[in-house]
């Protein structure tokens, strides 16, 4: 069974995390890639969003009783098979679990240029998930 009141915790999370990023001022790349502090800010927040969102999925995959992943990124794999999410976002967010494994690893060293594009053209990312988790948890 769907525990409801776990995930909303989990997508209000993840809005936090949103406001926090908006609140943060970075003109330009330049600026990005000079001031660490707020570089590593952004870096853990886009993270700990991750994996809220990964959490999430875990929760549903488990409660509705679907295969068992093998990986994050595969959790979404099987969200998608289950309709719970659009194959068209599937691929975006085994993507973003892809570079939360890069951030939390460090693969050789993380490409700020990426962090910096997600951080400036990719939020709207977690609010589609958020969305589309809420639409899917009123027809439950």
């Amino acid at each position: 069974m769907i525990d409801k009141n776990l995930i909303e915790k989990k997508l209000r999370r993840i809005e936090d995390f949103l406001r926090e990023l908006d609140a943060v001022q970075v003109a330009s790349f330049d600026e990005f890639k000079a001031d660490v502090i707020r570089k590593r800010f952004i870096e853990r927040n886009i993270e700990l969003s991750i994996e809220q969102m990964v959490d999430t999925c875990k929760h549903i995959v488990s409660a509705l009783n679907l295969r068992e992943p093998e990986t994050y990124s595969e959790c979404f794999e099987i969200l998608k098979e289950g309709n719970v999410i659009t194959e068209e976002v599937a691929g975006t967010y085994q993507s973003m679990v892809r570079f939360r494994n890069i951030l939390i690893h460090a693969y050789e060293g993380v490409d700020d240029s990426i962090t910096y594009g997600i951080y400036k053209t990719r939020l709207e990312d977690f609010r589609k998930f958020i969305s589309s988790i809420r639409e899917f948890l009123k027809e439950k």
